[in-house]
């Protein structure tokens, strides 16, 4: 008769949670179903989970922590009637979000040099709701100031993963403004992240009608190029 396969003896995950309390203090819980070790002041407590009115309670018979929604504090129960508040006020600190990054380059054809006050705005919108980027969300945004720097400027854009959609479409917008003056823009849309679309684009923005102040000319020998 053939044996039945053994049961997985691995061992339940263990979850970690972080908490910042007043004076600066800082408690780190690890969790293991009803078990909890509790680190605090360079010390670790082996702890239990025991009965409590209200909230998760853990104790290993002398030192307490108690917890409830987001927030927690440590005790010292060794002494009947006297309990002291190692820690107190803690508030859990929620891990930061996933962040990703799209990246790649801008540039234009005119032989034009950016001041140093010129701006670079960089967008990452959802298309999915329109087929115009200007009313397309803004998923993420940053700004980066030209200071001295010339096209093709290197970005990259940051971006919470959490946000995104694997069946939305997304694309990168480009601007470059002059004391809030639009000068470039791009007309055409630069899909990213998603449906095959890569993570880097390089960007060929197109000037604006009529906007040339506040730039000027470059030599005609160095079209574009860095300093």
């Amino acid at each position: 008769m053939t044996s039945s396969a053994p049961k997985s003896h691995r061992m339940p995950m263990m979850h970690k949670f972080s908490y910042s309390c007043d004076s600066g203090a800082k408690v780190m819980v690890y969790l293991r179903e009803r078990n909890a070790r509790v680190v605090f002041g360079g010390k670790s407590y082996s702890m239990k989970q025991v009965e409590a009115a209200s909230g998760t309670k853990y104790s290993d018979g002398k030192t307490v922590w108690w917890s409830k929604g987001e927030e927690g504090f440590l005790e010292d129960e060794s002494k009947a009637g006297q309990a002291v508040r190692l820690a107190e006020n803690c508030k859990f600190e929620k891990p930061p979000a996933a962040m990703a990054v799209v990246s790649g380059t801008v540039a234009y054809r005119e032989r034009i040099a950016m001041p140093e006050n010129a701006v670079l705005t960089m967008q990452l919108r959802d298309m999915s709701e329109s087929n115009e980027t200007d009313r397309a969300e803004v998923i993420a945004e940053q700004k980066f100031t030209f200071a001295g720097h010339q096209v093709p400027l290197p970005f990259e854009l940051r971006y919470d993963a959490a946000k995104i959609d694997p069946g939305h479409t997304y694309a990168l917008s480009a601007r470059i403004t002059i004391a809030d003056q639009l000068m470039f823009m791009n007309t055409t849309a630069y899909r990213v992240i998603t449906q095959g679309n890569p993570a880097k684009a390089d960007i060929l923005l197109q000037m604006v009608e009529g906007q040339t102040k506040g730039a000027k000319q470059q030599p005609a020998s160095n079209p574009g190029s860095g300093p």
